[in-house]
């Protein structure tokens, strides 16, 4: 297993660098990773632990500003994008719940005393 892992890391050489690109995963080349902890060291340094969400590769780095700058400019538009997409999500859901509303109503099997308390 370990031979097969270092072969796909050879055989690819248009990967990004994961010492720069820290979302990307030296293991499997995903650009799943994210960190589970972090702390400065010094002023211009920081540490990370990191945990790639595709195939469960945990590694430590220390990183310049620069790098901790940039991958944490890439989770932010990550999760602008997931918020993005949870948000059409939840108005999908919502108009469904109120067209089911709407019909009940219209139907006749609910009506306001089923909303008194």
């Amino acid at each position: 297993m370990f031979s097969r892992a270092l072969n796909r890391l050879r055989s690819t050489p248009d990967r990004l660098d994961p010492d720069v690109h820290l979302e990307t995963c030296a293991m499997c080349g995903t650009d799943f990773v994210n960190p589970v902890d972090w702390e400065p060291v010094g002023e211009t340094h920081w540490w990370m632990l990191m945990r790639c969400g595709a195939c469960d590769t945990w590694r430590e780095a220390t990183v310049s500003n620069a790098v901790a700058a940039r991958f944490d400019l890439e989770l932010d538009r990550r999760m602008d994008m997931l918020a993005r997409a949870l948000e059409k999500i939840d108005a999908r859901a919502m108009a469904v719940e109120v067209e089911t509303l709407i019909q009940a109503l219209r139907r006749g099997l609910i009506d306001a005393a089923d909303f008194a308390r």
